[in-house]
């Protein structure tokens, strides 16, 4: 690109764009981002362009703002997982269920507009000794050590078992009031996980007994849904044929 078609692009003078790249002067911030994106350069070219000049990131200027047009609602995620063939649900950044589809309600053998209303009862890890669940997930040491070192490692701050926050205290309470053969290998999960550092897409492994449709495998998948308000899509993708054979079974017997 010459120099004349850059300065016509960007809205810069000739002079200016010349200056700049035989270094005679410095772009400030709104001509280095006109002339960035008079280039197009994908977003990691000019994050490094920009931390070498000394400026911040333009992600979230970059992002289809506002948050409302470029993230899911609440409302909006719930609908969004709902006609998913495989159990989907939303979580908060607190590991709080906000929605889950038919399903995982139909997989975990419950349902939400009439059960489990209250936040605490809602929280994953305050639902991992419930024997409802825990007898079903049959790889629930792995699991828990999931859930351990995302608590240890929190984004809002890491948890201990030693001085919780009010919060994480009364997760543990409803926890430690459920079935008791959960509760010790908790414990060593909590004290042998190291403290997961998020990141914007991760998984974790699920293998699950139904009582109808025998053992299902999934690669729980998780991105985000809205950074704003902190949800998060969970996919229990199947992982091999009879887990989708089950499923279909599981939707059969839904249907009597």
């Amino acid at each position: 690109m010459s120099q004349g078609r850059l300065a016509e692009l960007s809205r810069l003078s000739v002079e200016a764009v010349r200056s700049y790249e035989n270094a005679r002067r410095s772009p400030s911030r709104e001509h280095l981002f006109a002339i960035l994106d008079a280039l197009k350069l994908d977003r990691s070219e000019r994050n490094t362009i920009l931390a070498a000049a000394g400026y911040a990131s333009d992600a979230y200027e970059l992002s289809p703002w506002p948050a409302s047009r470029f993230m899911f609602t609440p409302e909006e995620a719930a609908r969004f997982i709902e006609d998913y063939p495989w159990p989907a649900f939303v979580l908060n950044e607190m590991m709080e269920v906000s929605a889950a589809n038919a399903a995982a309600q139909r997989l975990w053998s419950v349902d939400l507009n009439t059960e489990f209303l209250d936040p605490i009862e809602r929280n994953l890890l305050g639902v991992a000794s419930n024997p409802r669940f825990a007898a079903r997930c049959t790889n629930l040491p792995e699991v828990l050590a999931v859930m351990a070192a995302t608590f240890k490692g929190h984004h809002r701050g890491a948890e201990s078992m030693e001085d919780p926050s009010p919060y994480f205290a009364a997760i543990m309470e409803r926890f430690f009031a459920g079935d008791p053969n959960v509760i010790q290998p908790f414990l060593h999960a909590w004290q042998t996980a190291i403290p997961r550092t998020p990141k914007i897409r991760w998984e974790y492994p699920v293998v699950w007994e139904d009582p109808d449709v025998g053992p299902l495998r999934f690669r729980g998948m998780v991105n985000p849904a809205s950074e704003p308000d902190g949800l998060s899509f969970n996919d229990w993708i199947p992982l091999d044929a009879a887990t989708w054979t089950a499923l279909e079974r599981l939707k059969a017997y839904g249907a009597k």
